[in-house]
């Protein structure tokens, strides 16, 4: 599951050192995304790096405000191409999370990338160096392979939510319910331990020397959170009401 980072254009010497950026859980279509609230805070993040590594759940189909898929797509499509023509010496890698593993998405992302020579799709967790960059819900169920595709089967047709249903979500969001339910459902050193044990269960050859985890998921923020020789960082959520904030990190190439 763990995909070592082969760029399709390959490094100067001069490069073996680079900075990463990981900007995940933007939750962008749906109503309680503030992205624009951070849109500065990314495009200084993604300008200072030679890879940026969108973290999963950029997209949110599950909550779209858009009319249809098609549509949806079509916008999530060019929000991406955005990114990509903005920033031309920047190589992209996009990990998949549970909101935008939508099938017809993904189906239309794989066509989009096969012309862009510096956007990478397919990967659900890379390695750079002594980091592993993950959306991080390979933490549900028991952290077991079938458990995760299990997890993440149930999201690939999942209908947009109806109109009653989206008013309650935006009730729970204003009321800060959301929030209150991320810090119950994943507390820092517990979700840190699921993922080390999700790590230990990985084939040794591709986990031997990690020391860092970057991930998403969680809607929570961590920074450097060490458990034993091993550092963990979360961006938080593009969400109304709870902190974000992109992780840039320095990584030597192995």
């Amino acid at each position: 599951m763990i995909d070592r980072w082969e760029p399709s254009v390959p490094l100067s010497r001069e490069q073996s050192a680079l900075t990463v950026a990981f900007v995940s859980d933007l939750h962008w279509l749906s109503a309680r995304s503030n992205y624009e609230s951070h849109e500065t805070s990314i495009r200084n993040a993604v300008s200072r790096c030679n890879v940026c590594v969108w973290g999963g759940d950029l997209f949110d189909f599950r909550w779209s405000q858009h009319a249809n898929d098609t549509f949806a797509i079509e916008a999530s499509l060019e929000w991406l191409d955005h990114w990509y023509r903005d920033f031309p010496e920047t190589r992209f890698v996009f990990l998949n999370g549970n909101h935008d593993a939508h099938e017809s998405f993904q189906v239309s992302l794989v066509d989009w990338a096969a012309s862009r020579d510096r956007f990478e799709v397919g990967a659900e967790c890379l390695r750079i160096g002594d980091t592993i960059w993950l959306h991080g819900d390979v933490i549900e169920g028991d952290g077991s392979a079938d458990a995760f595709s299990h997890y993440r089967n149930q999201w690939k047709n999942k209908p947009t939510s109806g109109r009653l249903a989206s008013l309650a979500y935006d009730v729970a969001v204003n009321a800060r319910i959301h929030k209150a339910a991320a810090l119950a459902a994943h507390r820092r050193k517990n979700t840190c331990m699921r993922l080390l044990r999700w790590l230990q269960r990985q084939p040794a050859n591709q986990t031997s020397g990690v020391r860092r985890i970057v991930f998403g998921h969680t809607h929570r923020r961590i920074n450097g959170f060490r458990i034993g020789s091993h550092e963990f960082f979360n961006g938080g959520a593009a969400i109304r009401h709870v902190p974000f904030q992109p992780i840039v990190l320095t990584v030597q190439q192995s």
